[in-house]
């Protein structure tokens, strides 16, 4: 008959020695898996930290790219109500005497009055002319004025006409205006009817009303006249554009413009301090405590090692700049044993004062400028999917899988191994109660045997 428990036979602990079989074999290999997974997450989280502290670095190049942030202006205008002005960095320093003698305004037209602007007033069509171009807009026999306006405004091929209805004592009226001021953005309405002749009789000839008069802004920038069709004035002082808020020829804005000091400093030391970060970013994730023994999880990598060696090589080189060769050593920015950058901030005051173009080709020189250089440089290691991050972070995820692979190989042979074992002992087991069996079978038959005297206890 079988034995329905293990270890009865024999009397052996059957499931405490085949588990401590199997774990002699198993711990020591899932605790190798177990530290190379734990690699392989520490390794990707350092190179998503890398990834970051480069995307942080590249967002601070980016300002510097053009060249813009580091070559601002400030543009003053005193307290004065008539115009505000802003400046790029082709404007130069300087002081200028404005005086605003008209504003621009729009051209605005009206039909004439209607009782109520929800009934219908004709069938046909009404073209309307902006600046040389125009448009059409279809009148259906049922539309009303309050439909008129709205297929005007939501026309795709508009050229610039906003249609409101305007109601007052004598009525409500369509009044069309210009988009943009100027005697250039004049309105004309020609009325196309159809049936009857109720477009004409609201929009042709002297029933359209000329509400208000287009004009041209017309200012003076130290005595010299210039006419411009917006109350934007570009043009009229190199850089600067003036926006014109009202008018009196008796009054004058001096309008000052100076390099903006404070914001190339700010900038420079913007870009420093997001360099500065990325080696220390660099640093950590590379580095070796030789107190702990314990090296960071992108100790001795590769790709690292590379970033650093290029990103020093990079600060240290010169751009030529229109014929002269610039580097950051030139407007105050050293390096340090440890890679860190820092500011010479009187020998960057000097240059700021002497060599502006310098500091700006530095940084923004196309193709060769720092800034783009190291731009690309990043950009090669942090682009979506084709980049090397991305590109070491797939052979990450690649040795993940393999050791899932693994570890589930492991985990079935280490089933099969239990299984054996237990079948084994089991048999082992069932031998050894046999044999019990049979001994005691053999030692009760010689007890009975005649002449066997038993011993007394």
């Amino acid at each position: 008959m079988a034995l329905t428990a293990t270890g009865i036979g024999s009397g052996l602990d059957i499931n405490t020695i085949v588990g401590v079989l199997v774990d002699a074999e198993k711990i020591p290999k899932e605790a190798m898996f177990d530290k190379t997974e734990k690699t392989i997450d520490a390794k990707v989280s350092a190179i998503g930290t890398l990834k970051s502290a480069l995307s942080t670095f590249q967002d601070a190049l980016e300002k510097l790219q053009d060249g813009g942030s580091l070559n601002q202006r400030t543009v003053s205008t005193g307290e004065s109500s008539y115009l505000t002005a802003t400046a790029d960095k082709t404007s130069q320093s300087g002081s200028y005497n404005v005086k605003v003698e008209q504003l621009a305004q729009q051209h605005k037209v009206a039909g004439i009055n209607v009782a109520d602007p929800s009934l219908p007033v004709g069938e046909g069509s009404l073209d309307l002319t902006v600046n040389g171009e125009n448009f059409s807009v279809t009148v259906g026999a049922t539309d009303s004025l309050e439909d008129i306006a709205k297929n005007i405004n939501s026309a795709t091929d508009n050229v610039g006409v906003t249609a409101t209805i305007i109601t007052s004592d004598a009525g409500s009226r369509l009044v069309l205006s210009s988009d943009t001021e100027g005697t250039d953005s004049q309105i004309s309405v020609v009325a196309n009817d159809t049936v009857g002749t109720g477009l004409n009789d609201m929009f042709g000839g002297a029933n359209l009303t000329e509400l208000q008069v287009a004009k041209n802004s017309i200012v003076h920038v130290d005595g010299q006249q210039l006419t411009s069709q917006t109350n934007e004035v570009k043009g009229a002082i190199t850089g600067v554009t003036l926006s014109l808020t009202d008018a009196d020829l008796n009054e004058t804005t001096v309008v000052k413009v100076e390099l903006d000091k404070d914001a190339v400093k700010d900038n420079v030391q913007g870009f420093v301090d997001a360099y500065n970060s990325l080696i220390d970013t660099v640093d950590k994730l590379s580095s070796y405590d030789a107190d702990k023994k314990e090296a960071a999880a992108l100790q001795g990598d590769s790709m690292i090692r590379s970033i650093e060696s290029q990103l020093r090589s990079m600060i240290s080189s010169r751009v030529d700049v229109g014929g002269e060769t610039v580097a950051l050593y030139d407007i105050g920015i050293e390096a340090d044993r440890y890679g860190k950058l820092s500011v010479d901030s009187d020998k960057l005051d000097t240059a700021i004062e002497e060599n502006m173009t310098g500091i700006e080709g530095l940084f923004s020189t196309k193709d060769t400028g720092l800034a783009n250089r190291l731009d690309t440089l990043v950009e090669s290691y942090v682009k979506p999917t084709t980049g090397l991050i991305d590109s070491r972070n797939n052979a990450y995820t690649s040795d993940k899988q393999r050791l899932d692979d693994q570890r589930e190989a492991f985990t079935l042979k280490m089933e099969q191994l239990e299984a054996r074992l237990m079948k084994q002992f089991n048999a082992m087991d069932l031998i050894v109660g046999n044999l019990n069996q049979q001994s005691a079978g053999i030692v009760g038959g010689l007890n009975s045997l005649p002449g066997v005297v038993r011993s007394q206890s």
